[in-house]
């Protein structure tokens, strides 16, 4: 692109200079003319009658410029762009009709959407004819194409406000970051300002900025679910547990995002993420839709992407999970048998990671096996001799 650009700003300076000789070539004529040619109506002549003037007399003068293929691709896609931008809703549905059928014979799908995700590439079409896609003007779509279409402007929207986001939970200055989204929003074209979905989103938005305003330091919760800016703000960036084929590595940087999150919503709170349950200033984080193997990465410091708080609240909150199970197991049991059974099978289930973060080795094992075995020979052993007494009774 800015190769394309390069190279048309050079195009326009190669044209900038002949225009400029040209003129200045021919200065006397322009002079001449504005001299001697009789006035009408006591007005100057205009710049199409001088410019007419001039190419009568410098015909000689003029060059061809000969743009690149690239050029000629960039100017035709801002044709495009801009034409899409201004043709009416109904044109753009109807020409997105036909866009979406040529895909699904292109793909050889029958669906804009599959397993929850959009199908087909969105990104060329403009935000008009998205727009018109999304509000299913003319009633020309699916649900599954009015649903991509909806994903793609929202996505669009997050794209453009992600970098105010950022800006804001560092500074607090959350009206700022209203007043951006609202530029967005009325960045829109008419057709797409005439929709219900705009008209509540816009009104949102100046709602927010107006609660901002009031509230510095802290995002504000207007309870409105159409504020896409609040929707933006609470969407996680992470899930809040781990599949077991997951990579130790995948489940350190999925526990980085879901304490990422947590740390934001104490910003847009205007509070601090804390892990010390004695603060009394702060937002406590919550560590209970952590899993274990996702604590016990944190607690081994994965990827070292952990402060020294996070880790110690991490291991805090495995070891107490882990006491807890031990206690139950202890406590379902009848003897050391079925409750060093019980124990294996809990340490059986773990996660190497849990395993490691707990200092679970397999000496520990070893010595459970042991008193697994020596139970059962036990009771074995008083099994055997009851029965002889009986059968000595009998």
């Amino acid at each position: 692109m800015a190769q394309v650009l390069q190279g048309l700003m050079a195009e326009a300076s190669s044209q900038r200079s002949i225009v400029s000789t040209t003129i200045g070539l021919n200065l006397p004529s322009l002079l001449s003319y504005a001299s001697n040619s009789p006035a009408t109506g006591n007005s100057a002549p205009t710049l199409a009658q001088v410019l007419s003037e001039v190419s009568t007399t410098v015909a000689q003068a003029s060059t061809n410029v000969t743009l690149s293929d690239e050029a000629k691709a960039y100017l035709a896609n801002l044709a495009e762009s801009v034409s899409s931008a201004q043709a009416p809703a109904a044109t753009l549905a109807t020409n997105a009709r036909t866009w979406f059928d040529q895909q699904y014979k292109e793909l050889g799908i029958s669906s804009a959407m599959l397993d929850g995700q959009a199908a087909v590439d969105l990104t060329g079409q403009s935000r008009a004819t998205l727009s018109a896609v999304a509000s299913n003007t003319l009633s020309l779509f699916t649900n599954d194409e009015t649903t991509a279409a909806t994903n793609a402007l929202q996505s669009r929207f997050q794209d453009a406000m992600a970098p105010q986001v950022v800006v804001a939970r560092h500074t607090g200055d959350y009206a700022s970051l209203y007043d951006a989204a609202i530029k967005y929003m009325d960045a829109a074209g008419p057709d797409e300002r005439a929709t219900t979905s705009w008209q509540d989103q816009r009104q949102a938005l100046a709602d927010g900025a107006a609660a901002a305003e009031i509230s510095p330091g802290e995002a504000p919760d207007t309870g409105d679910t159409d504020d896409p800016v609040r929707v933006l703000l609470d969407k996680p960036t992470a899930s809040s547990s781990t599949s077991s084929d997951s990579s130790i590595e995948s489940v350190a940087a999925n526990a980085r995002a879901m304490l990422d999150d947590q740390a934001n919503s104490a910003k847009d709170n205007g509070k601090e993420l804390v892990f010390d349950s004695s603060r009394k200033t702060g937002q406590q984080a919550d560590l209970s839709q952590f899993d274990n193997q996702t604590l016990a990465a944190i607690a081994l410091n994965q990827g070292s992407s952990f402060s020294a708080e996070e880790i110690r609240a991490a291991r805090t909150e495995l070891d107490q999970r882990n006491r807890t199970n031990i206690l139950s197991a202890l406590n379902q049991s009848s003897d050391s048998g079925t409750g060093s059974l019980a124990l294996l099978q809990q340490y059986a289930s773990m996660s190497d990671e849990e395993k490691s973060a707990l200092g679970l080795t397999d000496q520990v094992t070893d010595r459970l096996i042991q008193t697994y075995r020596s139970t059962q020979a036990v009771q074995n052993i008083l099994s055997g001799a009851s029965s002889s007494s009986l059968s000595s009774y009998a």
